[in-house]
């Protein structure tokens, strides 16, 4: 399945090869287009780009990576099991109750948060409770992946989304606000239904569960029936309740009856990395509570500190916070500024420090549960392999991004202006049909969203200040639609890869609520050009 991913990346890919051999490359400024010729990609390149992709943007591997190892020492200490357990045990006979809280969650941190990468950290947590309740991995990605993609879609005030826009388009992050929340009220309930009306439980395991549970009733009664009759059986009761695990045979009912169990597999089977470092015996006494309050913490701070709250909303108090600190001095001499240089301040954090805030919350988590560091290490790079293929394909998703990276930096310009401008010469000033058009076939190259408003700027900053409002909302929705289908898009292709779901499979599963979601935008947009 995994090799089929690559190769959906590898098809994306020679598409833009193709399309270079035949668009002129050009620059879009002042409203004029100037072309420099066709910049068509060689046979060198073909292996050189996806090298290089790889290497620029590794940091995406680096961040997949991390949370693999970060859930492998959770899961080694025990606690991790307990918790999904817990949230297990709370919706029974719930599920479609816990379906829907999961999506309606994702949905609106990703719309108010804008953070994706960051809250991707959730997605195992609750994909193991999910599978636990026997739903099929496409339900389980959609109800996760999906739903971080459905809030990009109506982002309110992430700024990832809402952000790049108010600042490369010159606009505030109360622009159309009423409208983008709208959107999100109306997105929400539309992904919900779709989910729910399309969860699919896996009735096979179900049935088997079931039928393992009636086998052991059995075996217990029957155990039960003949421990007066037979010394063989009192014996076995009695090893049972000293932990040792023995079979025995009763004939004295003229039928054979066999006490062995099946081993009932984890319900963090999604995320089996390790064993678990304790035993049976002495899981009842991990407590789950510091593991839960560090991970929430842990998530908070990443949050809090990813999101720039100066360019958001003028807040200067971190920074000021930070320049405190930093200016701290021992006898003259910057003790903080040594101690903890190549620290961002809070709001300026970055994937590095989101992998750096895992590399050491694992640590903690490790130390509160009395790890090894032998146990650690080992539980962490089991993690980190598990999760290696997922991170290589979020590096590789970037290969277009990269080879238009370097168009851009070089001057030479880019076939996406050259293709925009057509598109945008259909129409005098601001138009919603083929703005939307623009900003969606742009979002397969540019599956970075500060990239495409800088590519598309050039283009809509010519508009008027109210089309220019509407205009904001249109291309970052469009965006969000287009990263929920696009092979380009790095959360996507994550997603895909750690639930070993084809791209076929999503698409079938997808295409209809993204194109109602498309009309959506492009209605709710037209309405506000004639208010």
């Amino acid at each position: 399945m995994k090799r089929k991913l690559l190769k959906v990346i590898g098809i994306s890919f020679l598409i833009y090869v193709v399309l270079s051999w035949i668009i002129p490359v050009g620059t879009y400024a002042n409203g004029e287009l100037t072309t420099n010729g066709i910049d068509p990609v060689g046979l060198i390149d073909l292996f050189n780009a996806p090298i290089q992709a790889f290497i620029t943007f590794i940091l995406y591997g680096v961040v997949f990576a991390t949370i693999g190892g970060f859930y492998g020492v959770m899961q080694k200490t025990g606690a991790l099991e307990k918790v999904t357990d817990g949230i297990g045990r709370v919706f029974k006979d719930k599920e479609k109750g816990f379906l829907a809280l999961t999506v309606v969650l994702f949905v609106i941190l990703s719309s108010v948060t804008g953070l994706i990468l960051p809250l991707f950290i959730l997605v195992p947590l609750f994909a193991a409770v999910l599978f636990a309740m026997n739903y099929d991995k496409v339900t389980v990605l959609a109800s996760t992946v999906g739903s971080l993609l459905v809030g990009s879609i109506a982002s309110t005030y992430g700024f990832n989304i809402t952000g790049y826009t108010a600042n490369l388009l010159a606009l505030d992050m109360n622009n159309q606000i009423v409208a983008r929340i709208v959107l999100l009220v109306i997105l929400t309930i539309a992904f919900v239904c779709v989910v729910l009306m399309t969860s699919k439980r896996n009735v096979k395991k179900e049935i088997k569960e079931a039928k393992t549970v009636k086998e052991e009733k059995a075996v217990k009664g029957a155990k039960k029936e003949n421990a007066t009759k037979t010394k063989t059986v009192k014996k076995t009761t009695k090893t049972a309740k000293t932990g040792q695990k023995t079979t025995k045979t009763t004939k004295k009912s003229g039928t054979k009856t066999t006490s062995k169990k099946k081993t009932s597999k984890s319900n963090t089977k999604s995320l089996a990395v390790s064993k678990s470092v304790k035993k049976v015996s002495e899981k009842s006494k991990i407590s789950a509570v510091p593991l839960v309050i560090i991970f929430l913490l842990m998530l908070i701070l990443c949050l809090v500190g990813m999101y720039n709250w100066y360019y958001a909303f003028g807040v200067d108090v971190f920074n000021n916070i930070h320049e405190a600190i930093m200016g701290v001095e021992i006898k003259d001499f910057p003790i903080f500024e040594h101690l903890l240089s190549g620290i961002s301040e809070l709001g300026y954090w970055s994937n590095i420090e989101l992998s750096g805030a895992m590399i050491i919350t694992s640590g903690i988590i490790a130390w509160i549960y009395k790890l090894s560091l032998n146990d650690y290490v080992n539980s962490f790079i089991a993690g980190v392999r598990k999760w290696m293929p997922t991170a290589c394909y979020a590096a590789l998703a970037s290969v277009i991004l990269y080879i238009l990276y370097q168009a851009s930096y070089a001057g030479t310009g880019t076939l996406v202006d050259t293709i925009n401008a057509k598109v945008f010469e259909l129409n005098d000033g601001f138009n919603v049909l083929t703005t939307g058009f623009a900003s969606l076939l742009a979002s397969f190259f540019y599956n970075d969203l500060y990239y495409l408003l800088a590519g598309l700027s050039t283009f809509v900053t010519g508009f008027d200040a109210a089309s220019l409002s509407v205009a904001g909302v249109l291309i970052q929705s469009i965006y969000g639609i287009g990263m929920i289908i696009f092979p380009t898009s790095v959360i996507l292709i994550a997603g895909l890869s750690l639930f070993d779901v084809s791209y076929k499979q999503w698409i079938k599963y997808i295409w209809k609520f993204a194109l109602v979601s498309l009309l959506l935008v492009l209605l709710v947009c037209g309405i506000l050009t004639l208010l």
